[in-house]
């Protein structure tokens, strides 16, 4: 299904993705339709009870999404959805940034499905 939206600048390179996957599955900028706007967070946390080292650690990612659908400063949809994915890290610096930010494409393209959903919902009944 398709949504008239118009998108607002994103700011980071994670709302760029969030935007990029909802344009893909909902439709193009639309010049004059109701703004779509996204504040895109990540935390990680490090998996498992041990504190003693070993080759590899488990981490997981959260990217939490607080959006807002508005048109003529009334406020038509809005909410906040997160999605989490998995990465390991083992020391090497380069290795690691890249599985954190492959986790980090995941989790938000997760979430910006389940924000796709809840608009199409919010929004296809007006």
């Amino acid at each position: 299904a398709r949504l008239a939206l118009s998108y607002a600048e994103p700011e980071t390179r994670l709302e760029q993705v969030v935007y990029n996957a909802l344009s893909d599955r909902l439709g193009p900028n639309v010049a004059g339709a109701p703004q779509f706007s996204a504040q895109v967070a990540s935390s990680t946390t490090r998996i498992g009870l041990s504190s003693i080292p070993g080759p590899t650690t488990e981490h997981q990612l959260t990217i939490t999404i607080t959006y807002s659908v508005v048109d003529d400063s009334m406020n038509l949809a809005g909410g906040v959805r997160s999605a989490t994915a998995g990465y390991r890290t083992t020391g090497q610096i380069v290795t690691d940034d890249a599985a954190r930010a492959a986790a980090e494409e995941q989790a938000a393209k997760a979430a910006a499905e389940t924000v796709r959903l809840a608009l199409l919902a919010d929004l296809q009944a007006r």
